[in-house]
């Protein structure tokens, strides 16, 4: 059995942060950190660990648009808030007193960025601990290098502002954003039930126009009240078995497999059919598959009788062919599509090249 999982839609596919366009973004976002934090190297003491930081922030900035989940899960968010602090210790103490320019506090700007997509993700409260983390950082260090506590808090400070923006609109757009998914969901449900409905009701369909062309001129005669012939009578007996078949053989049924069963018992063998529902689960190859191994055994089986069984859903098994003449012969299919008979239990019946009836 086949299952495709969707990947799950979240507050990134409202916004397009998984679309082509949001990628060139972020890889322009990545070369204007590293072009401000290469280009403003006046008096740097180490530019390696400032390319660190730079690495840091970059690695935190994309984990935003490849994290699961929704809220971002806690592994997640406290390692990308964490980067920003991080990388502000980095950084900032390779800055020479004074700095050079403004440009040399790159890593302020660079992590607020993606602290606010923290905050659109569900993770607000991670968001307001990585930009206290920076100022705590940037206040340390203009107090540690005699420029004053309040001067680090001043540079650094700004930031919360574009922050306390980011957290208001998440609070607006995330309820929205999963109104809308559900919607959606609610669309595709409502979508593949219509479609089920619908194959359903072709199914039924074609079983009612099989039937019609087989019954009414048999019903036609009787109505008229002349005897059946015993042709007629035989045919009366194979309409019988074939909407028998209707009724139990369920999805195993299709027009191939009804008329090798029809075949089969105008050779004399006794078809018995018995859907127990497995394979509503499973995908349009592999019911096909089992239909073709039921129609070989069909078309093999000369006389005695042929039972087919689909077990119920959740079986190693998903069918169950047995044909007993002589002797016994029974073929499986199992759940991932191997066939496996008294013959070989390694070869499909087909590929065999060789009658499954039991010799002698």
């Amino acid at each position: 059995m086949t299952t495709n999982h969707p990947v799950r839609d979240d507050v990134r596919d409202i916004l397009g942060m998984r679309t082509p366009a949001a990628w060139l973004l972020s890889v322009l976002f990545a070369v204007a950190i590293c072009s401000m934090a290469l280009s403003a190297n006046a008096g740097i003491h180490d530019i390696r660990v400032t390319a660190c930081a730079a690495v840091l922030i970059l690695g935190a900035g994309l984990s935003m648009i490849v994290a699961p989940g929704d809220p971002l899960p806690a592994r997640f968010a406290l390692p990308a808030a964490a980067a920003a602090p991080l990388a502000t210790a980095l950084a900032i103490w390779q800055l020479p007193v004074p700095m050079a320019n403004s440009t040399q506090v790159w890593f302020l700007g660079a992590g607020s960025a993606y602290l606010n997509f923290l905050c659109v993700r569900g993770a607000p409260l991670w968001a307001w601990a990585g930009v206290l983390g920076q100022i705590v950082i940037c206040a340390e260090w203009t107090a540690h290098t005699g420029q004053g506590l309040l001067t680090g808090v001043g540079f650094s400070f700004i930031n919360l502002t574009p922050l306390l923006m980011a957290t208001f609109f998440a609070r607006v757009v995330r309820p929205m954003a999963h109104s809308i998914l559900a919607l959606r969901q609610q669309d595709t449900e409502r979508a593949a039930t219509e479609a089920a409905a619908l194959a359903a009701q072709q199914v039924r369909d074609e079983r009612v126009a099989r039937l019609d062309s087989a019954a009414r001129p048999l019903l036609e005669i009787i109505a008229s009240g002349r005897p059946l012939t015993a042709q007629e009578q035989a045919e009366c007996r194979l309409v019988e078995a074939e909407l028998r078949d209707d009724i139990l053989g369920g999805v195993m049924i299709d027009a191939s497999v009804g008329a090798a069963a029809r075949a089969a018992r105008q050779r004399g063998v006794t078809v018995v059919l018995d859907d127990g529902g497995g394979l509503d689960e499973v995908d349009a190859d592999l019911r096909q598959h089992v239909r073709t191994v039921l129609r070989d055994a069909l078309d093999y089986a000369e006389g005695g009788t042929v039972t087919a069984r689909i077990l119920p859903p959740g079986r190693t098994i998903l069918a169950s062919i047995l044909l007993r003449d002589n002797g016994e012969l029974r073929i499986e299919v199992e759940a991932t599509g191997k066939v496996r008979s008294d013959l070989d239990g390694e070869q499909l019946v087909r590929e065999a090249k060789q009658d499954p009836r039991p010799k002698g």
